[in-house]
Order: C-alpha cells, then sequence, then structure tokens
C-alpha cells in the first residue's frame, strides 16, 4: 500500500516522510524564491504547475521508505564529506547512537551533539560480535 497519495498536501507529503523535502528539492522545487511552491498545494497540483509527470514524483517519494533502515540503539558515523563540510562537527566522537525514528527521520547522539537526518545521512558501524 502506498505511503503517498497525489491529493495530499506538500505539507502532509513533509510529515509522512521527512525525506520528500529532499525529493521536492532534485525537482527544484522550493529551493529558492524561483522555485518556491506552496505546502497548501496537491502532490498532483505541484506535478501539473511544475511540469513533472505525476508517476515520477509518486515513484521518488515511495522510494524513500525503500532505503536501508536504522533501528534505535546502531551505532553509526557521520560520513567524511558531511563531518568536513561543518567545522562544529570536527570535535564530535566518531561513534553516535540512534536514539530516536520519527517520519522517516533519525535522531543520533554524538556526545552531547543531537543530530537530526535520514537514514542516508548516516553510516552504520559495523561492530565486532563475540
Amino acid at each position: 500500500m502506498p505511503h503517498f497519495d497525489k491529493n495530499l498536501t506538500v505539507e502532509q507529503a513533509f510529515k509522512t516522510h521527512a525525506g520528500a523535502r529532499r525529493v521536492f528539492a532534485r525537482f527544484h522545487l522550493g529551493g529558492c524564491s524561483n522555485c518556491a511552491i506552496s505546502e497548501t498545494e496537491t502532490i498532483e497540483q505541484v506535478s501539473e504547475g511544475y511540469g513533472i509527470p505525476l508517476n515520477v514524483l509518486m515513484d521518488d517519494l515511495e522510494k524513500l521508505f525503500d532505503q536501508p533502515a536504522l533501528e534505535v540503539g546502531d551505532a553509526v558515523r557521520l560520513p567524511d564529506e558531511i563531518r568536513s563540510k561543518i567545522p562544529q562537527l570536527a570535535g564530535v566522537p566518531e561513534l553516535g547512537k540512534v536514539t530516536d525514528f520519527a517520519a522517516g527521520a533519525y535522531t543520533v547522539e554524538f556526545g552531547d551533539v543531537r543530530l537530526q537526518g535520514l537514514a542516508e545521512d548516516f553510516i552504520k558501524a559495523e561492530t565486532a560480535s563475540a
């Protein structure tokens, strides 16, 4: 059963999965003032208004639920490209722990630093099994 429906508003899509913002951004929707979309428009209205085939947009939204999942309690690390782009992350511990999951977004604690992101924003750390 699909998670998204063409009659959902953009705001509802964002609440269904945190990654929906990235899907719209890949189509250059909502990222700048020239590409602004109204969160009260439906996915179908956005599709028609911006000339993006509805099936392509819907497929990309549904693929968010196919991504590899993390579990609460998993140890993860930040990809080097994220750590190197954000100076404030230079001092956080190498490994963090997933503490929560809601609407496609993970909360990960790296010592005193709490970050939120999608599964693709973290790398699951392989733990040595006894």
